[in-house]
């Protein structure tokens, strides 16, 4: 018998052959795949290999660069999803390998779960002009998936050629560099004498916030805010200092992140609040007559009793409602959850006769998404928007962002208003209100009263 007679016989074989075929394509794909990922891990060297590099150059008296960069995923995690932000990591790691590593004839690893150390013969300057152009691929990245401004990626870099520098203090002082570019809101700082000390001192005033809070050593300061058409004061906005028995007088600038950094945000928040409150009960008369804006975190804004709290509080010391505003700060992004609780405390509050203020709109957190979800009053506009509105292209940002603030029955604030300049912009681009450096400086309580009976 002729097996090729039966035509079914044919079509098993020729079936057979073709899955044999392709399990063998599979297999081959699979193990190019597990070889290029392979490749790739092996590209980002351990830890071990930079120290070692370090230290030969060091024992060379050559120079030697360390750059300790932090990628912050946390945000882009609870808007989007672990995944969307596992695959744009993956993205900032090949970027980082090119640049720092295949450019330079370098090194990078990684260090920890989302963080890198680089090294690299650059000295300072060429290191800082590096990292800007690899910032500008990695932009692209952030710009192409809805990641500015939600994933924060921060360069901390320390350069040396001194041979008594060992690698684990320029590890420190590298990592010390990127903090402080992550607390000033810059993309990279490399380390010096004085940065080094700015580090300690954050650090000392962190380990001691909390019993700065608990012995009541803040006090208030006051910004006034002005009716743009009138130039009448209208109120002022509520400042926090910290008189330190180490350090002397603190802006926020100096204990804000440490106040993060300790998870104390709410704790702090409403005791500037009801700090603020007892001052206007004690001469309710005339301080009640002006509104004082209040800045309170978003992480804060999301305690389900924050709304219950508040009311507690101007009830207790017997302040009416409507001269107090709580400013919304853009300090963090928020998941859908939290949103929906911050969004139910501003409609109780605002139903009680509060202002809500959208703080550093433009900046940051704070967009064109929360003008439509937040219940609002007042837009208050960052000041790096109003102070470029002298060119034509500034002016033309600014003008459309307060026609847009009208269109939904909202007021516009402008802040910055350092010049005649940035005056003159503010009120043509048809401003409700001003706060700035030109119209007075933060001042004590008894400049504010003074000011108030003039």
């Amino acid at each position: 018998m002729k097996i090729f007679e039966y035509p079914y016989v044919i079509i098993t074989i020729l079936a057979a052959a073709f899955l044999l075929m392709v399990l063998i394509g599979l297999y081959f794909t699979m193990k190019s795949v597990k070889t290029a990922k392979g490749t790739a891990e092996k590209s980002f060297c351990g830890i071990g290999k930079i120290e070692n590099n370090f230290e030969k150059a060091r024992n060379m008296k050559k120079n030697r660069c360390l750059v300790y960069i932090s990628v912050s995923l946390d945000s882009m995690k609870r808007l989007h999803s672990e995944s969307k932000a596992m695959r744009i990591f993956d993205r900032i790691k090949n970027i980082l390998f090119v640049h720092f590593c295949v450019s330079l004839a370098g090194d990078i690893s990684l260090y920890g779960k989302n963080n890198f150390v680089a090294y690299s013969a650059l000295d300072s300057d060429e290191i800082a002009v590096h990292i800007d152009e690899c910032f500008r691929e990695i932009s692209k990245v952030f710009a192409n998936n809805e990641a500015i401004n939600i994933i924060r990626i921060n360069f901390g870099y320390y350069c040396t050629c001194s041979t008594e520098v060992s690698f684990k203090t320029a590890l420190t002082r590298a990592k010390q560099a990127c903090s402080i570019a992550e607390d000033k809101e810059v993309l990279h700082c490399g380390w010096d004498s004085s940065n080094g000390k700015e580090f300690e001192r954050k650090i000392k005033i962190e380990n001691n916030i909390q019993s700065e809070i608990e012995n009541n050593r803040f006090f208030l300061e006051y910004q006034p805010i002005l009716d743009a058409k009138t130039n009448k004061i209208m109120g002022a906005e509520v400042l926090s200092r910290l008189n330190s028995p180490t350090e002397g007088v603190l802006t926020p600038y100096f204990f804000l992140s440490a106040v993060s950094n300790v998870g104390l945000n709410e704790k702090f928040d409403y005791y500037i609040f009801e700090k603020n409150c007892k001052w206007i009960a004690s001469n309710k008369d005339n301080r009640s007559k002006y509104v004082y804006t209040i800045n309170f975190s978003r992480s804060t804004l999301c305690d389900e009793n924050f709304a219950e709290n508040l009311i507690r509080i101007t009830e207790e010391y017997e302040i009416d409602a409507s001269c107090i505003a709580v400013e919304i700060l853009e300090d963090k992004s928020l998941n859908d959850n939290e949103k929906s609780t911050m969004t139910k405390n501003l409609v109780c509050l605002k139903e009680k006769g509060m202002l809500i203020l959208l703080d550093d709109f433009g900046k940051g957190y704070a967009s064109f998404g929360d003008l439509t979800e937040l219940d609002i009053n007042i837009v208050k506009i960052d000041k790096s928007i109003t102070q470029n509105a002298i060119n034509q292209t500034g002016f033309v940002v600014l003008k459309n962002i307060i026609r847009t603030a009208h269109d939904l029955k909202f007021k516009a604030l402008c802040e910055g208003i350092e010049t005649e300049e940035h005056k003159k912009a503010a009120i043509n681009a048809g401003c409700d209100m001003l706060q700035g450096y030109y119209f007075y400086r933060p001042m004590s309580v008894t400049q504010l009263e003074t000011l108030f009976e003039k």
